[in-house]
């Protein structure tokens, strides 16, 4: 799954369904009309543009009973337009 180079957030898909959580207003208050990308496991929302916009989200995911890193993370770093970055869940899928 595709993963934005800019602050992108991943978030654990299962654990959306086990806590019953819809992240329609997350999307709404990140003015996001579709996820960036998404798998069987994973759903990809970004690009943020600055750490204060993912810092943002992070807390109103947290806000809806997500835990950071055991649920979702944010990719943060430095990479160049000639790569793209994905994520595979630890099985490979």
């Amino acid at each position: 799954m595709k993963v934005s180079k800019d602050f992108g957030i991943v978030i654990r898909r299962d654990v959306l369904a086990k806590k019953a959580i819809d992240l329609s207003s997350v999307m709404n208050d990140s003015n996001f009309s579709k996820n960036f990308d998404d798998s069987l496991e994973f759903i990809s929302l970004g690009p943020f543009y600055g750490s204060d916009n993912a810092e943002d989200c992070m807390r109103a995911l947290e806000r809806q009973g997500l835990v950071y890193i055991d649920d979702f993370f944010i990719l943060e770093g430095y990479f160049p337009e000639w790569c793209r970055v994905e994520v595979f869940g630890a099985n490979g899928s």
